[in-house]
């Protein structure tokens, strides 16, 4: 039976994959926080789980609610961060889990509630861990630590190396990365000696889906000697030189992250001044290099979340020991950049200087004041350390399409071919990438250039660059696109375009030469009735490489003329047969000429022009009247009929009298107009 039912409404989650499912609501198995409290259900609604724990935690003992915020951390599966797909961009924590002697569950869930971080607008798993102060004897429980805060999420712990004698002088260095983002090139790892017994240790991690060196980085994390003496900071001080001759040695341009605990009491010590000297892998402390002690600094502090010492060491927020230094080259703003203004001590909301990090209210969110006492409570339970987070961008992944084939179009056509560029980088928020900065250059056939700024995808951007037109031609053509960008997948990109260009077509009286005028004469006995009069159009010089003709029609007859068929298309190497008619009844002897004038066009394709022609059709009526008198010799007989059956089949109208209808063939019809007319 139970003793209590609890409903929490809270910040954001996905609680996809939690322990059950039920119409929309998440239902926990019952727990006992502790032995002498009954045990509490939980029912946690959509979109809620950071702010559950602050309807009790104020009104029961620390220990209870240390040991209630933590199973329901667990419970809950700590979804958001296991729902979320592989996204590139990098959030680097490190933290000092004191060799995992905290509250293991509050050490989970601390972890768990750094990738729910979305202090700055957004939230993402952290691609990088480190931790100091990892002896051997707990490597696999801070292993299952990492996989159990992240469930979901693909880990895998970097090279590991420690001794008998660093486990004793405080615990070894321990890496943890996402596989879906990085790869760790193992060849890069080096311990480097760094006093009182202590190695550091450097990783070498290239980013999933760049192939550019510039997109790899070495990450360095420290446990420098502890205490302030004289001897103790000059030990530190040893440690952080070879530090920085490790790092230099690596060549101008290094991408390199110092994290750790360095243990550092002020900005005056010579550590300090190592670490941030010139050189190749000179760092840049993202907070300033100004004094960072004292109560209006205890924002950026990290030790120790607890006044109070026991197995955990306390004293109170009000040293700065953890940092994560970058090489200059991470604030360039070029490719891998540090995202300004993200680095900040977790939980640390500048008001428990001297206090317990959970002392009242916290509010690291300002917004969310539950939510972050929630996150104050597991710092204050899981080490004596606070975590640094910091977010970076990554490189842009430059992607480009472009048409690949266009026309055919006729010279003077206007062809405008979009080039789509944009930015694939896959990131939880539009500052996880540098901005991709894009040339685009068209070249033999293809004309223009633009610079743009490319979005992340699904956008994109369409530069716009036109094919030469100017002459018939095969094209060829190219478009080039580029980023200088530091670290970016692709940056060069080739586009290829294939298309033809048309010669205009030519409109002909002539298949020699191009005619534009021309007169089609014929001669005709009256009284004949209707007389065609077929005159060829040719599209001059066609091949491939030329458009086709439309002749779109003949204006400007009147009778006695008119048009029979002046309109035809696709005109290529054969002529085309305009047809006009000439009405003889009635026409007494003479010249009859009217001016047609003819529309034609290129073929109807981009870049089509039109041209007319002139045709003057010029008829002579003869005087005898009798078009069957075929030689004019006063009668129709046999000498007729003669001539007639030996010009039988087509012929030339304009010479042949034996076409006496006049439409290019000599038949029937003819014959019946030779023996109607006989005399």
């Amino acid at each position: 039976m139970l003793g209590e039912l609890l409903c929490f409404r809270c910040g954001s989650a996905d609680f996809s994959g939690a322990s059950a499912f039920v119409s929309g609501v998440w239902v926990a198995p019952a727990v006992k926080v502790d032995a002498d409290s009954p045990p509490i259900q939980l029912i946690v609604l959509p979109n809620c789980v950071s702010q559950a724990y602050s309807a009790i935690v104020r009104r029961t003992p620390w220990k209870t609610s240390v040991m209630f915020l933590t199973r329901l951390l667990v419970l809950a599966g700590v979804i958001l961060c296991s729902a979320s797909g592989a996204f590139a961009q990098l959030r680097v924590v490190d933290y000092n889990l004191a060799k995992l002697i905290g509250d293991i569950p509050s050490a989970r869930g601390v972890l768990t509630a750094m990738g729910q971080d979305d202090k700055f607008g957004f939230a993402t798993a952290p691609a990088v861990m480190c931790f100091q102060e990892i002896p051997n004897t707990v490597l696999a429980s801070v292993d299952a630590l990492v996989l159990s805060a992240f469930p979901g999420v693909p880990y895998a712990r970097g090279t590991y190396t420690t001794s008998g004698t660093e486990d004793g002088a405080g615990g070894a260095q321990a890496m943890y990365y996402r596989t879906d983002l990085l790869t760790e090139i193992v060849s890069g790892h080096a311990d480097i000696f760094t006093g009182a017994s202590r190695n550091s240790d450097r990783w070498l991690l290239q980013l999933n889906g760049y192939t550019s060196t510039s997109a790899r980085f070495y990450i360095y994390s420290s446990h420098l000697k502890a205490s302030n003496t004289t001897v103790d900071a000059a030990t530190r001080n040893t440690g952080a030189i070879a530090l920085r001759a490790n790092a230099d040695a690596l060549g101008a341009g290094v991408h390199a992250i110092f994290c750790g605990d360095y243990n550092l009491y002020t900005n005056t010590e010579a550590t300090y001044a190592t670490m941030t000297a010139a050189g190749n892998a000179q760092c840049v402390d993202p907070l300033g290099t100004a004094n960072w002690t004292g109560a209006t600094n205890a924002i950026k502090h990290t030790q120790s979340p607890r006044l109070l010492s026991g197995a955990l060491v306390g004293g109170g927020v009000d040293d700065r020991f953890d940092f994560q230094f970058s090489s200059i080259d991470f604030h360039d703003g070029d490719g891998l950049s540090m995202i300004a203004g993200t680095y900040r001590t977790f939980g640390n909301d500048g008001n428990h200087y001297n206090l317990d990090i959970n002392t009242g209210n916290n509010d690291y969110f300002p917004t969310d004041i539950p939510r972050s006492n929630v996150a104050a409570d597991m710092l204050f339970a899981a080490s004596d350390h606070l975590p640094v987070v910091v977010d970076y961008q990554v490189p842009p992944i430059m992607n480009a399409t472009m048409q690949a084939t266009f026309g055919p179009v006729i010279v003077g056509a206007t062809v405008t071919v979009p080039v789509l560029v944009w930015n694939s980088a896959n990131v939880v928020h539009v500052s996880g990438s540098d901005a991709l900065l894009a040339s685009v250059v068209g070249s033999a056939g293809l004309v223009g250039s633009q610079q743009v700024t490319a979005p992340l995808a699904p956008s994109s951007i369409a530069v716009n660059l036109l094919v030469n037109t100017a002459a018939a031609a095969s094209i060829n053509a190219s478009a080039t696109i580029t980023t200088a960008v530091e670290g970016a997948q692709n940056p060069t990109i080739t586009r290829t375009l294939t298309g033809s260009v048309l010669a205009h077509a030519r409109a002909s009286w002539s298949a020699a030469s191009v005619v534009a005028t021309t007169t089609a004469p014929i001669s005709t006995a009256a009284n004949v009735g209707a007389v065609q009069i077929i005159v060829p159009m040719y599209n001059f010089g066609y091949t491939a490489a030329q458009a086709t003709l439309d002749v779109d029609g003949a204006t400007g007859l009147v009778a006695p003329f008119s048009v029979v068929d002046s309109v035809d298309s696709g005109i290529g190497a054969a002529a085309s047969s305009l047809v006009f008619s000439f009405d003889s009844n009635g026409r007494a002897p003479g010249v009859y000429s009217q001016v047609a004038t003819i529309a034609t066009s290129d073929a109807n394709l981009p870049g089509a022009t039109s041209a007319s022609r002139t045709l003057t059709l010029q008829v002579t009526v003869t005087g005898g009247g009798n078009a069957a008198d075929l030689n004019q010799d006063g009668s129709v007989n046999a000498t007729d009929l003669a001539i007639l059956l030996n010009a039988w089949g087509p012929v030339n109208p304009k010479t042949s009298s034996a076409d006496i209808d006049g439409n290019g063939l000599v038949g029937g019809s003819d014959l019946a107009i030779l023996l109607n007319g006989w005399s």
